[in-house]
């Protein structure tokens, strides 16, 4: 058993202003880290300085900043001397040396408010970058595949930005959203010995809508859609998926609620297929005293199967699912007692 130590000392400050609009805090993040395994000994002391600062514009708007330095040793997965199973295809081990792995981590967001608009709107961003005295290297044998470290440092990097709004709409009873985001990063990965640069870009957009136009009717409805691409030495591999889901719940007297949701999905396999999936479920359910009865029709298109394709910096990963058939299910829930307040 590997033995792990912390000592920590973190002096640090805060500084506010009068009017408390402006927040600052830092600290150094002193430490000294040490782990014992076997016959192998690693003591370092190390400094992880981080900082935040929150900046209020107004009732309606306020900025927040944050930024710090993390050190880490002592990854279990390092100390393995024995190959280990992780899957029923792929195989994992290392060379019995002690992980280090030290990253630095900026973000910052936005966020603006009217709340008597019922408006809201947020804007964010993030970057890291990471260090580690390990890479890991794969060995691929047909379909199996067996993932060693090598003694190399490595590194990584990655860059992230995200938008978010949301408004209600009192005289409608309708409540609207919509969010994106976009990243991009690059890192190392090795096939035997041979080291290869990665690079990845993605973005992603998402709207959403709940309706109530009269008081028995409830509409929602949501959309997803992403874009992938990953690219190393002359290949790149680009992905995309597209899906929908929305529900209706009918009201028509208290005791009884109908419902009838639906999935679609549209995922990439490969360069020109794709797979299509669309999931119908409905249910009733209604009380009476003490009594609740519910009746539940799941899969009613009867899909039995779902099939998606991955690309994940020099690996493709292929995953194709079982689904339960057509399914229906009664229940009947009783309630004995009411619980006094």
């Amino acid at each position: 058993m590997p033995l792990f130590y912390l000592l920590i000392l973190n002096p640090g400050f805060e500084i506010h202003s009068r009017n408390r609009r402006f927040y600052l805090s830092a600290g150094i993040g002193a430490a000294l880290k040490g782990l014992y395994y076997n016959k192998l000994n690693y003591t370092k002391p190390v400094l992880n300085p981080s900082m935040g600062i929150n900046y209020t514009f107004s009732a309606n708007s306020k900025l927040s900043f944050s930024t710090g330095y993390t050190t880490s040793i002592g990854d279990m997965m390092t100390l393995l001397t024995e190959p280990m199973q992780v899957d029923y295809r792929s195989v994992r081990t290392s060379s019995g040396i002690i992980g280090e792995s030290n990253t630095w981590h900026t973000s910052g967001d936005w966020k603006w408010q009217l709340p008597m608009q019922y408006f809201t709107l947020s804007l964010a961003a993030s970057h890291s970058e990471g260090k580690q005295n390990t890479l890991t290297s794969q060995s691929v044998s047909g379909i199996d595949v067996s993932s060693t470290a090598l003694l190399r440092d490595s590194r990584s990097r990655s860059t992230s930005f995200s938008a978010s709004v949301t408004k209600n709409i009192p005289s409608l009873f309708a409540k609207l959203g919509a969010d994106g985001s976009y990243s991009f990063g690059s890192g190392e990965q090795a096939v035997g010995e041979t080291v290869i640069d990665t690079r990845t870009n993605s973005y992603a957009l998402h709207g959403n809508a709940t309706i109530t136009p009269v008081p028995w009717l409830e509409l929602r409805y949501d959309i997803n859609y992403g874009w992938s691409r990953s690219r190393y030495s002359e290949e790149s591999n680009t992905t995309t998926s597209l899906s929908h889901s929305g529900a209706v719940h009918i009201f028509p007297i208290a005791a009884l609620d109908l419902s009838l949701d639906y999935d679609h999905v549209r995922r990439q396999l490969t360069t020109d297929q794709y797979k299509h999936m669309s999931l119908f479920n409905a249910s009733a359910q209604y009380k009476w005293k003490q009594c609740v009865l519910r009746l539940e029709l799941t899969n009613l298109l009867n899909q039995r199967s779902y099939s998606y394709t991955v690309f994940d910096g020099i690996n493709t990963y292929t995953y194709d699912y079982t689904l339960c058939g057509r399914t229906m299910m009664l229940r009947a829930t009783f309630k004995l007692w009411n619980h006094a307040e």
